[in-house]
């Protein structure tokens, strides 16, 4: 379950630890699913109440920050006409006692019939508990902060180097990742972009992810 960490919504925090499981609820019929989905708001919302106040990170900053470094020029209000970003930090809850975060950015051009949109996930270093997250010192802090600045970087010369040809070009493969799937893991149809500085980046349903290596398995599918 996705909910707000600031009002802004320019932090979100996921987790959907708490219930029976999907296959719980079905068996248990319609009310047994609208049971399991309040256990884990109740869990989210818990663990909302130690987050809210004391994770300060702007991922607007970071995101500008990246930007200026990278050469993009980015203006505070947007025509129909300009590529339109939108960046946003998750936090999320990838077993019962860990949390990772990662920098996301949403890009976005045109409009009516030919919008299209894609998505762009970094996972920043470091695994946090629930209460070390809640209690980071300042210093801290500020080191995330400038973690994902990197990461936009990244982002930013990955989205710039995208064509349709290179897409088009990527190996298929078949992944699993505990970090984007959260207690199902299941085998999921994507390409593999690349491997470099310490991420793989694949694309997929949930668009483009840099994951730590150690959160992700994949194997290339045969070509055709």
């Amino acid at each position: 379950m996705w909910k707000g960490v600031v009002a802004d919504n320019s932090v979100l925090y996921f987790q959907n630890f708490g219930g029976g499981g999907a296959a719980l609820g079905l068996l248990a019929g319609p009310f047994g699913v609208m049971a399991n989905m309040k256990m884990i708001e109740t869990n989210t919302d818990h663990d909302l109440s130690k987050l809210k106040g004391r994770v300060q990170f702007n991922a607007k900053t970071a995101f500008a920050q990246a930007s200026s470094a990278e050469g993009f020029k980015v203006l505070e209000q947007a025509s129909a006409q300009d590529i339109r970003v939108t960046p946003y930090f998750i936090i999320s809850k990838t077993t019962e006692n860990t949390i990772h975060l990662s920098s996301s950015l949403q890009i976005e051009g045109g409009e009516g019939s030919n919008l299209w949109s894609r998505n762009y996930r970094y996972q920043l270093p470091g695994v946090y508990t629930l209460d070390s997250l809640a209690t980071l010192q300042p210093e801290a802090l500020a080191n995330i902060q400038a973690q994902s600045t990197l990461a936009y970087a990244a982002i930013l010369k990955q989205y710039n180097e995208e064509s349709d040809a290179s897409i088009l070009a990527e190996p298929q493969i078949i992944y699993t990742s505990e970090f984007l799937y959260p207690r199902f893991t299941f085998d999921t149809l994507g390409s593999l972009i690349g491997e470099k500085e310490g991420r793989v980046w694949v694309r997929g349903f949930l668009g483009v992810v840099a994951i730590d290596p150690s959160n992700i398995s994949y194997k290339k599918l045969a070509k055709n």
